[in-house]
């Protein structure tokens, strides 16, 4: 048996754009198992939207719907049951794991778990992890609470976000910092989950993006 006897169809638009050494369609772990004790089932389509940009070595695992005018750069991955929105960027060979869901107008990169939760117009460049505390129960034997990054956030590049904690909206977690709390909307976090609101951040870095926040909040 060959993997891709079992490949998921795929239903693309006719002005999206593939590029070279691309996979779409592949088959989730669970539909190999039963294809191996001759058990054989066809996959959840993927679908990929009105001008979409697919670069080179993309893959994408089956049921993953992809909204118009998403651009997905070189080596990414996405994996099973996904849905990216609308004009989101999944750059520098961003890893997406199953069941995740992102928003519109989003910017992801680094490792995503399964089963997050990426808000419209959020950027993702660190990475967003379960706990893992049970190893014991095995690969399938748990599913971990996931992150919930809320609209409007920012997790800065390097940074990690561990188990079900939810960010936001309109926060930011700074470059390297590490998040095990949840934080609450309008804060920014640095270093190990240190919190401060909006409105006591003294850097000046981030002005123009918390004056940004506030327009759209204001009454």
């Amino acid at each position: 048996m060959k993997v891709g006897d079992l490949y998921a169809p795929v239903r693309m638009a006719e002005s999206a754009v593939v590029g070279e050494h691309c996979v779409l369609g592949y088959p989730k772990e669970a539909r190999i198992r039963q294809a191996q004790q001759g058990h054989y089932s066809v996959g959840e389509p993927v679908v990929i939207g009105d001008r979409c940009l697919l670069f080179n070595q993309v893959v994408i695992h089956e049921g993953t719907a992809v909204g118009a005018d998403c651009v997905v750069e070189d080596r990414s991955r996405i994996g099973y049951g996904c849905v990216i929105g609308a004009r989101t960027r999944l750059v520098h060979g961003a890893y997406l794991c199953d069941r995740v869901q992102v928003g519109d107008d989003a910017c992801v990169a680094g490792f995503v778990c399964d089963a997050t939760t990426i808000g419209d117009r959020s950027t993702v460049m660190g990475d967003l992890v379960h706990e893992y505390t049970r190893p014991d129960l095995g690969w399938w034997g748990i599913d971990e609470p996931s992150p919930v990054i809320e609209a409007d956030s920012v997790v800065g590049f390097g940074a990690r976000v561990v188990g079900g904690v939810r960010i936001g909206p309109c926060s930011y977690v700074a470059a390297g910092a590490v998040v095990t709390k949840d934080v609450a909307p309008e804060h920014v976090v640095t270093g190990i989950n240190t919190h401060t609101p909006i409105d006591q951040w003294t850097g000046e870095r981030l002005r123009a993006l918390i004056g940004c926040w506030k327009s759209r909040t204001a009454p």
